[in-house]
């Protein structure tokens, strides 16, 4: 399996990770990893809370592994496993879960699919190449992750989009999670569980909560969380990481010309879009991600200009194509103008036959007279005489001898059928 230095800094890594996206599935990730990896659990699974902004949510346990989701301050998730410092969660509802389409069976009015196959790989993105995040078997029935204009199903080529089920896991570092409460085992299937209620016991002393504006959540109708404190500001990047996404950034750029240099019929700009797309999806430098978009927008109408000229080269090979093959059944079908001969002078006449000699020198057959009589034997270099075998002829041309050979030989020149065998 290709492995990525881990020493390299993290958005270096996913540009590499991004570049290997390309490669075959068998190259890029061995058979086995293919595979969802089964949750370490711990005993008692539990509710967390994300400590930070802007936090992500990954397919896999390691900053190797391509962000799926961003979390928020707040946000609260199931977690079911730990690894190597990072947290196995279940997958918030809102984060996007794609399964294979060949292996789901649409309901009839198209809001669930029911799972066909069994052992059937549950995807952050509509890629073969993005690593499962779950796996759900046969019978399953999944919620379609339905599009709020259109009120149809969200596709994506030849995968369809689902409420993620409790199959579906993905990792978050240890360090922005804070745990809440355990949950009961019974209560795992609700990936995101509503907060604890608090109980009151009707004796204490109740401390009456300072006025002051509400929040956002009770404007949208939510009760307040508890002891909760002001939002702190937005973490800001880093030098570091503003750092190593300008380093990324270049050199996705330089693949992206280093692309554009080969023959049109040989680019292909569908894996950097892809990559580029992630790329401004979680780069936190605002202005490197306008110019990832715009590139976005470059490559999208690079690749119309490509797709013309595609067309227009395809179409003139299919042009010339065409022709050449006209050109070669005309030349099949064409007929040699029958030569005018006018008139002929015929050195001999008279019916053609064998001389029993399998070769054309001196002579492949012979004439006779109407009495069987042998007139001359007969060579033409440029037809097949066996054609006229019984038929009294007529031929023009040179005569010749042949030291040794009986008879004298007729080189044909010109030979004509004078007597049909019906004609006789």
């Amino acid at each position: 399996m290709r492995r990525i230095d881990m020493n390299l800094p993290y958005f270096t890594r996913v540009a590499l990770l991004a570049a290997l996206f390309a490669a075959p599935a068998s190259v890029l990730i061995p058979a086995q990893a293919q595979e969802a990896p089964a949750p370490t659990q711990t005993e008692k699974p539990w509710l967390g809370r994300v400590k930070g902004d802007g936090v992500r949510l990954r397919s896999g346990a390691g900053v190797n592994h391509a962000p799926i989701h961003v979390l928020d301050k707040g946000d609260e998730l199931v977690v079911v496993g730990t690894k190597e410092g990072w947290m196995q969660v279940r997958l918030p509802k809102g984060a996007a879960c794609w399964v294979a389409s060949e292996l789901v069976v649409a309901a009839a009015d198209g809001k669930s699919y029911t799972v066909k196959g069994d052992r059937v790989n549950l995807r952050g993105s509509p890629d073969t190449n993005s690593f499962p995040i779950g796996q759900v078997g046969k019978g399953k029935q999944l919620a379609a992750c339905m599009d709020g204009q259109t009120g149809q199903a969200v596709v994506s080529e030849k995968y369809v989009r689902v409420i993620p089920p409790e199959e579906a896991t993905a990792y978050v570092s240890g360090e922005f999670i804070e745990k809440v409460r355990d949950i009961a085992p019974e209560k795992l299937v609700n990936p995101q569980p509503a907060p604890e209620e608090r109980k009151v016991d009707p004796n204490a002393t109740v401390e009456k909560p300072s006025e002051g504006p509400k929040s956002d959540a009770v404007a949208d109708g939510h009760a307040p969380k508890a002891e909760e404190k002001p939002a702190p500001a937005k973490r800001q990047p880093t030098k570091e990481e503003l750092d190593d996404e300008r380093k990324t950034f270049d050199e996705l750029r330089i693949m992206l010309r280093d692309e554009l240099r080969k023959p049109a019929a040989e680019v292909n700009l569908t894996n950097l879009r892809k990559m580029f797309e992630q790329y401004a999806e979680f780069a936190l430098d605002e202005k490197l991600q306008a110019e990832a978009k715009a590139l976005i927008e470059k490559i999208d109408a690079t690749v119309k200009l490509l797709e013309a000229e595609k067309k227009r080269l395809a179409d003139e090979q299919a042009k010339r194509a065409a022709e050449l093959e006209r050109i070669k059944k005309e030349a099949l079908e064409k007929k040699e103008p029958k030569e005018d001969l006018g008139p002929a002078n015929y050195i001999a006449k008279g019916t053609v036959g064998s001389t029993g000699n399998l070769a054309k020198t001196p002579a492949s057959h012979r004439m006779f007279d109407e009495n069987g009589k042998v007139l001359y034997d007969l060579r033409w270099d440029k037809g097949d005489l066996a054609k006229y075998w019984g038929k009294f002829v007529g031929v023009t041309g040179e005569i010749k001898e042949y030291e040794g050979w009986p008879y004298k030989v007729i080189v044909i020149k010109r030979i004509d059928v004078l007597i049909e065998d019906d004609d006789k």
